[in-house]
């Protein structure tokens, strides 16, 4: 049944949205309306059955919204199947395949190694953080990704089948959502559902005690009934946050969590990854130095010896490594400007690049070579402080030689370095004070060097400028630095994510993003992850939201998104939980008192429209970009529960004075109408304070329907009013 609805996500949407416990209460009361006649009190019904539909369509447009937006985010595997390679959609992919696996591809199928060599993280499926060398033979599980090397591998299981596919039935994949609204609304609404049978059937008996007719004991204790039950609540908190996905994805960002829209707009910290957000991930080569310190800006003024010892290792190396990241890129492009350069002789095997280790390399007979950061490929503290001061404004590689013991980095030889330069975003400093203006702390985690990164984040606008190198620390504390430091270097995927987790515990409502493996561990534990597009595959698949064009500018957008449903959706609520509160208490009352109860379902169902699901929805759309301020309770306490008493009190008055006076059954609920919208009209004043002129409008708007329902006969004798005075 899983896999049928897992394959049928259109029926699933339907059925999730039709068979709804609201939806049975609605049936329930429709049908006792139905049996004493009293058709025209069904109005609920269609509003039940509008809310159903709006709902079902606005989940399934966002559905297919963001499934064209994964056909178009997602890297298709490369596969050999019957000699051919093909790059095919990953669903498509049958056991028995040969898949190609490099450096940042999520393995998505148990399988075994046939070719080549990988380090991969299994920490998704085992929890344990170190990378696992694989050879031919070995098994790949699903749900780990690779971290170095390139290899082939034949698909062993699919389907349920499927490591993670087992795993996460074990798991019961559907989590809870993490939303503090959603879950505030979620407990409102269990504890009113386990309320309604107890209080309906002492209700309905009460009213047979009370009511002279057995129709109007039924429309009066539906009338309660329905009141109790917030039902536009939980659709308009799902149709706001299906809307924003849609506007969002016009902006080309895909939201594979509805509920990662509202924890962003929550987010006070931001852990930003420096490439490929506060730089374009694009690189060029600046320089090359020797090791007489002998700058070379044109690769052609390079003496012959200096090609021998320094550019032949460099191209060997780079020819040997089968993933591209944007140093190999901008090396092999500047290389490819001079003439063909022989590759050294005796290569036995390649070393490829880990973002844990930080460097790749090449083993030969006469020694292994190696390019990376200079403090991971050497020992010498004194080169280490030499190539460090070419750094400057750049980033800098350096090619070592080991001869003698190949297990320690103390006897390596100094070859040369090149000075790389990072292209910064143009419009990273606009988006770095954007998140200062809105109260959001930038924090930069990035795995270059200490002094390249400050310089590149005091260009954009970081004003925090305090920094740590962690490759000097051995053993930080990161509950301490996290509070002492803005900027932190060298650092390795495990240490990235404890940052976060540190940030975590001290009440910070983090965002991490990221492009490339050595970011999933933290984008994992982050509140909210971002992944750029153009990023590594098992990136994508991590994260919460990805930026499919790769532009960055798209973040203050989704979090002006995520405030204005918010905010507007705490705003909106007061609305709803009001005439919660006030037919609560009523219904309780009524139970004891032995007064006519004021209210009848087709009068109420005009108030519902009127006064809480239009302005409701028009409120929720409105512009709103506020920190959000987590006003929840307070506008229960504020509003919802004050206008409830007003509502409870006035209606116990005035029934104690209609059965005092013998008031007409269509007087009573005539000023019973009347009264609650007055109520409701000055609680939508005070939501929608400070006045402008679409608040204003819509004020008038609501006493126009409202006047009309009174005054115009065919309205008025619909909805069963009558001339009062």
């Amino acid at each position: 049944m899983q896999n049928f609805f897992k394959n049928h996500p259109i029926l699933r949407i339907i059925i999730k949205n039709t068979f709804t416990l609201f939806n049975f209460v609605n049936l329930v009361l429709a049908l006792m309306v139905a049996f004493v006649g009293s058709f025209k009190n069904m109005l609920f019904i269609f509003i039940a059955i509008a809310n159903t539909l709006i709902s079902i369509i606005n989940e399934i447009r966002a559905y297919k919204i963001v499934k064209k937006m994964r056909l178009v985010s997602e890297q298709k595997p490369t596969v050999i199947r019957n000699g051919r390679t093909l790059q095919i959609p990953s669903e498509e992919i049958e056991k028995g395949d040969i898949v190609v696996l490099s450096l940042g591809d999520q393995i998505l199928y148990d399988s075994t190694m046939e070719e080549g060599t990988l380090e991969v993280n299994e920490s998704f499926i085992t929890g344990e953080q170190d990378s696992i060398e694989k050879n031919p033979g070995d098994e790949l599980i699903s749900g780990s990704f690779v971290v170095a090397g390139t290899a082939k591998a034949k698909v062993t299981h699919v389907g349920d089948e499927n490591s993670i596919a087992k795993l996460e039935k074990a798991a019961h994949q559907l989590k809870t959502a993490d939303s503090k609204l959603f879950t505030l609304m979620n407990k409102i609404v269990r504890y009113i559902s386990y309320a309604l049978i107890p209080v309906g059937a002492l209700l309905l008996w009460s009213r047979f005690r009370t009511e002279q007719d057995t129709a109007t004991a039924i429309t009066s204790t539906v009338a309660g009934l329905i009141n109790m039950i917030p039902e536009g609540l939980i659709l308009l908190t799902s149709s706001v946050l299906a809307l924003a996905t849609i506007r969002l994805s016009k902006k080309k960002v895909l939201v594979q969590d509805l509920y990662s829209i509202e924890t962003l707009a929550r987010v006070d910290t931001i852990c930003l990854d420096k490439t490929g957000t506060l730089t374009s991930g694009n690189m060029k080569v600046h320089d090359f130095i020797l090791p007489n310190k002998k700058v070379i800006a044109n690769l052609k003024d390079l003496p012959a010896s200096a090609e021998k010892s320094f550019l032949r290792p460099l191209a060997s190396i780079l020819s040997h490594q089968m993933s591209e990241n944007a140093t190999t890129t901008a090396l092999k492009k500047a290389l490819a400007k001079t003439a063909n350069i022989k590759e050294i002789d005796g290569i036995l095997e390649s070393i490829p690049f880990s973002s844990d280790r930080k460097y790749s390399g090449i083993k030969t007979k006469s020694g292994d070579y190696l390019m990376g950061a200079i403090e991971f490929v050497t020992d010498d503290q004194e080169l280490i402080k030499q190539v460090k001061s070419f750094a400057g404004d750049y980033r800098v590689i350096a090619v070592m030689k080991k001869t003698e013991d190949r297990s320690s980095l103390s006897s390596s030889t100094f070859l040369g370095c090149i000075r790389l330069q990072d292209e910064i975003r143009k419009n990273a400093p606009e988006i770095i004070n954007y998140f200062y203006k809105n109260d959001i702390d930038v924090k930069i985690i990035s795995g270059d060097d200490l002094e390249t990164v400050k310089t590149i984040a005091s260009t954009v606008g970081v004003r925090d400028l305090r920094g740590i190198d962690l490759s000097a620390e051995k053993s930080p504390d990161f509950n301490k630095i996290v509070s002492e430091y803005s900027i932190f270097t060298r650092v390795k995927p495990e240490q990235k994510k404890r940052l976060v987790t540190a940030f975590k515990k001290t009440g910070k409502t983090v965002a991490m993003t990221g492009d490339g493996v050595n970011d999933i561990l933290a984008m994992k534990e982050a509140d909210c992850s971002i992944a750029i597009g153009d990023g590594s595959d098992a990136a994508r698949r991590s994260a919460k939201l990805v930026l499919l064009d790769s532009d960055f500018d798209r973040v203050p957008s989704i979090i002006d998104e995520g405030r204005q449903s918010i905010n507007n959706l705490e705003r909106s609520t007061a609305l709803f939980l009001a005439k919660t509160v006030y037919a609560t208490i009523l219904a309780v009352l009524f139970v004891v008192l032995p007064l006519s109860y004021p209210f009848s379902p087709i009068e109420m169902s005009l108030l519902s429209f009127a006064c809480i699901g239009f302005p409701g929805l028009a409120l929720a759309l409105e512009k709103n970009t506020a920190r959000i301020k987590d006003k929840f309770i307070y506008n229960i306490k504020h509003y919802s529960v004050p206008t409830g008493l007003a509502v409870a009190i006035s209606m116990v008055i005035l029934s104690i004075v209609s059965d005092a006076n013998n008031f007409a059954r269509a007087k009573l609920t005539t000023l019973s109408a009347i009264i609650v919208f007055a109520i409701d009209l000055i609680l939508i004043y005070k939501v929608s304070k400070p006045l402008n002129l679409f608040r204003a409008g819509l004020l008038a708007l609501i006493v126009g329907i409202f006047i009309a329902a009174l005054f115009v006969p065919v309205v008025r004798d619909f909805f069963e009013f009558t001339l009062v005075w």
